[in-house]
């Protein structure tokens, strides 16, 4: 476990791997935690990434705001970019499940410049999403 100061925040996160591996940030759906990518922490670290699983806005002790306009989707994906700050990935892979997911697509369209890849799981991008939800051919 390790804490994470960004956007005037601490998370919570668990991590693995060397401190000089490339950044896998793994954000986790409703109602999770960090605890859920276990697995893939360790399976990451032992492959020499530096695997980072925070408890997202809303989950760390000292990461609770308790306005709703604080848990705004944009607010989430720029809590994702400043804990990559945080622990100094230039570029970085994210990966997401559930509203995990939907964040890391936030987080690919807002610093597309940054990520080396996106893994989404169970969430498709969020226009295919919109249209899916409107009815329309895709």
């Amino acid at each position: 476990m390790m804490r994470i100061e960004a956007s005037g925040f601490v998370f919570d996160a668990r991590a693995t791997g060397p401190e000089s591996g490339e950044l896998v940030l793994l954000l986790h759906g409703f109602p999770q935690s960090s605890l859920e990518w276990e697995a893939q922490l360790e399976a990451l670290g032992r492959a020499g990434y530096r695997a980072v699983a925070p408890d997202q806005r809303g989950y760390s002790r000292d990461a609770r705001p308790v306005e709703v306009e604080a848990y705004w989707q944009d607010l989430l994906a720029a809590d994702a970019i400043a804990i990559a700050d945080a622990l100094g990935a230039r570029r970085f892979h994210v990966v997401g499940h559930d509203w995990g997911a939907a964040i890391a697509w936030q987080v690919a369209m807002l610093v597309p410049e940054r990520i080396v890849s996106l893994t989404a799981v169970s969430v498709p991008h969020p226009n295919a999403f919109a249209n899916a939800l409107a009815g329309d051919e895709i």
